[in-house]
């Protein structure tokens, strides 16, 4: 019988006592219990690695969602199929009212962009795995109290929580502001929690006094955390910013008590390769690929993101050796592409040289996007305080050019033509925010 007492202990003497030789038994006994249920209990997985050595983990294929979702009938261990599950899902975002389970099961659609949406399907156990996952190895602050608003376009019953020393909230970021705000006000949470750019705005109502919550904590997931917003947020809020790393496909990080982004290595098993499938030393950037080791109704095997980040080559001050993660840098089609000057070929370029560089150039600027739409053009939209004169925009005009023409030959790219787009940028709280998108196709991943 399951005793969460003892997973409380297990989850944090691994965390904090287990040397990298530990961790690397550990998940060599995970992979190999979780194969044998794959191909035994999935249809998908059955024929999907027949022929292949199941003991020669890394050589295995891989799955990404377009997989997932086209073989998600067979590829379950439930029975269920692609389409009850897609029906669901639709009927309650039209009623909003996501307090059902469908047939014992917690099944939601994750958020996913340009119309590319997955299903994220646990049962009742393995999301309250993750609650205890997160429950005990979060770095709650020290409080009577926990009230927790938790800000996100999906939502599943298994989000909810109303305990006694823990209260967890939904709040629906596809309301008005105004009333996000009033909600926020009457539920007076000291825990806040929600994407960058929903914190970003949240601050702008602090700022300007119609927020009047006090959190002494903010959380951040689902989009990619800038500098830059970290500091307003923090600032205006008078409070830390910590990061929570996760997908519909599995719970991968969660910070420690210093701040920093560990891994969880006993709950998924993460690879970081680059465009070859080779792995990246630590503070390279490479690209995710994720084993899950708790859920078992979708099993998630060398499942590829399309996001980029890098390991931090330091050990943390914790004192923990899961591994931490020095960066998310964004999905894989929001690097920039650089043509080499010695040949034809593209360099990529991280997204947040990109960022730093537009949003450095003038505290003008409030908004801004950048969309390359061939490695020879740029298009740059900012949004800028009322009242700009036309000097101004040529003098953040030619700051910003300047500073991408250093970036690119830095990198020993060409330095692409830039427009520049002058619009009100609203953001769309439906869709995640990419502030650095790539137009153009070149699949890192394959």
């Amino acid at each position: 019988m399951f005793n969460p007492l003892r997973f409380l202990w297990r989850v944090n003497n691994r965390f904090e006592n287990w040397e990298e030789e530990d961790i690397k038994k550990y998940q060599s006994k995970q992979i190999d219990k979780l194969m044998k249920f794959a191909v035994k209990k999935s249809k998908y997985y059955s024929t999907f690695y027949s022929g292949y050595n199941l003991s020669d983990f890394s050589n295995l294929p891989f799955i990404n969602k377009q997989l997932f979702m086209d073989n998600f009938t067979q590829l379950n261990t439930v029975g269920l199929t692609r389409e009850e599950c897609i029906n669901h899902c639709l009927e309650k975002e039209q009623s909003r009212d996501f307090s059902e389970y469908y047939k014992g099961y917690l099944v939601g659609m994750s958020t996913g962009t340009s119309g590319n949406r997955g299903i994220e399907f646990v049962s009742k156990f393995e999301a309250f795995m993750m609650q205890l996952l997160v429950f005990f190895r979060f770095p709650f602050p020290k409080t009577r109290r926990i009230n927790l608003a938790f800000i996100l376009r999906v939502f599943s019953p298994g989000f909810g929580h109303n305990g006694r020393k823990i209260r967890i909230t939904y709040v629906s970021p596809l309301d008005p502001m105004e009333t996000i705000v009033e909600k926020l006000n009457v539920l007076n949470p000291n825990l806040l929690s929600g994407p960058p750019s929903v914190l970003q705005a949240l601050a702008r109502a602090k700022n300007e006094g119609s927020l009047k919550v006090s959190p002494i904590l903010i959380i951040s997931y689902g989009e990619v955390l800038s500098t830059n917003v970290k500091k307003i947020v923090e600032t205006d809020f008078n409070c830390s910013v910590v990061e929570v790393y996760k997908s519909s496909e599995s719970f991968i990080a969660l910070p420690c008590k210093d701040g920093k982004l560990h891994i969880n290595e006993d709950t998924t098993y993460v690879e970081v390769l680059d465009k070859n499938n080779e792995p990246v030393k630590p503070g390279e950037p490479g690209f995710v690929v994720v084993t899950d080791f708790i859920k078992r109704k979708t099993p998630i095997i060398r499942y590829k993101l399309n996001d980029l980040l890098t390991i931090d080559p330091e050990p943390c001050s914790c004192g923990s050796k899961f591994r931490v993660i020095k960066e998310v840098h964004g999905r894989a089609d929001d690097i920039i592409l650089g043509k080499k000057i010695s040949s034809d070929e593209l360099q990529f370029i991280l997204p947040d040289y990109i960022r730093r560089s537009i949003i450095s150039s003038s505290e003008h600027i409030e908004e801004y996007n950048a969309i390359q739409t061939s490695p020879e053009n740029l298009i740059i939209k900012l949004q800028l305080a009322a009242n700009i004169d036309n000097q101004v925009k040529k003098d953040i005009e030619s700051t910003i050019q300047q500073g991408l023409a250093n970036i690119f030959t830095k990198h020993n790219s060409e330095v692409p033509e830039i427009e520049f787009l002058y619009l009100n940028l609203k953001q769309d709280f439906d869709k995640k925010l990419r502030r650095i998108q790539r137009s153009f196709a070149e699949d890192f991943l394959n």
